[in-house]
């Protein structure tokens, strides 16, 4: 398993090249540069390994922070054909004019095998348990403090080093702990919301809306993709305080939202953090729209200034009103590409992305 951030949200992301431009090709899923892609679908069938891309993506969130994660997607960690061998992620990220390699491998969700940090090709530490090799002798030249006798070589090092070392804020590796800090994974499920990283703890999405006072701006928001109901926040009868939709007898909001509605509410809740978030990942984030409510929200997506990758099975987003052929990715064969690296047929303009997927053209 094989992590790759698709880049960073205050550098620029390196991973995936542009197809070459054409004036009439849309620009929005592009970065303000237009040099890297910024907001990504992901297709493939059931069990392709959508919901698996993000978990993977999102284990070195876990691996360097103690953030609200999903146990049981790190249950069974390692391949199942194949046991033995540990699971392999490598992250690269540019900030600024650095680039900034970082590498790992773990036999289980807790316990590092091997890590190494490069920054601009230049080695900031490794180690290799299993190859009985280490080298921690450029520590210093980037900031860290010497290696000493309280770290424990099944975690990680550079949580270790970057915690208990006096980092400037514009050190790559101080830069790289914050980019992984403030990234988000979430979904909506049937017991609300599921999220992997940004906050130590979780949160309940009415306790926050009630308590800063945001119930009118969630109705605005309801409002706008068509829900229209009119929000109040009442004191129930134990004194707890909930959101209730006005009617000749007020009903408590959560109980009777539709999966839609819900998804929404989830939407709304994370919206609030957007602008915090330094990269973003939605599951399914249209299972329960309609499908003019999921081009709207995806157009919302698209307005953040960060990163943003979520997967679908919704094709009627390939159009080149919505995305670009080179910012939608297929997974299949234990491999993830993008429509353009999937075909050798010349996509312009005109092509009609939705046809052409139905028909196979992006299969091989």
């Amino acid at each position: 398993m094989v992590g790759n951030l698709f880049g960073t949200g205050s550098g620029k992301p390196l991973l995936f090249p542009i197809i070459p431009e054409e004036p009439a090709f849309n620009r929005d899923c592009l970065t303000k540069e237009q040099d890297a892609l910024k907001t990504l679908l992901i297709y493939g069938a059931n069990a392709s390994g959508k919901s698996n891309l993000g978990v993977a993506l999102f284990d070195i969130v876990q691996h360097l922070f103690d953030k609200v994660s999903i146990p049981q997607a790190y249950r069974y960690y390692l391949n199942a054909d194949n046991p033995n061998e540990p699971a392999q992620f490598s992250y690269k990220f540019k900030f600024g004019e650095d680039v900034v390699l970082y590498e790992y491998k773990k036999t289980s969700s807790t316990k590092i095998t091997a890590e190494l940090l490069s920054i601009n090709g230049k080695l900031v530490f490794m180690w290799d348990l299993q190859a009985k090799r280490s080298d921690f002798s450029n520590l210093q030249q980037w900031g860290l403090d010497k290696l000493n006798n309280v770290y424990n070589d099944q975690s990680s090092y550079l949580r270790y080093a970057a915690n208990n070392s006096n980092l400037k804020k514009s050190s790559p590796i101080s830069r790289l702990m914050d980019f992984v800090n403030k990234m988000v994974w979430f979904r909506r499920a049937d017991n609300g919301n599921n999220f992997i990283g940004f906050f130590s703890h979780p949160e309940a999405i009415d306790r926050y809306i009630i308590d800063n006072n945001l119930v009118k701006d969630l109705e605005k928001f309801l409002n706008k993709f068509g829900v229209c109901e009119e929000l109040e926040a009442l004191t129930n009868p134990d004194g707890s305080a909930a959101i209730y939709c006005k009617h000749a007898k007020n009903l408590p909001f959560f109980d009777i939202a539709s999966s839609g509605t819900s998804a929404l509410a989830v939407l709304y809740y994370w919206k609030n953090f957007f602008k915090s978030a330094s990269f973003v990942f939605i599951d399914d984030f249209d299972a329960f729209y309609h499908s003019k409510t999921a081009e709207d929200v995806f157009v919302l997506l698209k307005k953040l200034k960060q990163q943003v990758v979520v997967t679908t099975h919704n094709t009627n987003l390939l159009d080149h009103r919505f995305t670009r052929a080179d910012c939608c990715f297929e997974i299949g064969n234990s491999s993830i590409k993008s429509f353009a690296d999937r075909t050798q047929r010349e996509i312009r303009a005109g092509n009609n992305l939705e046809k052409l997927y139905l028909a196979g053209e992006f299969d091989a």
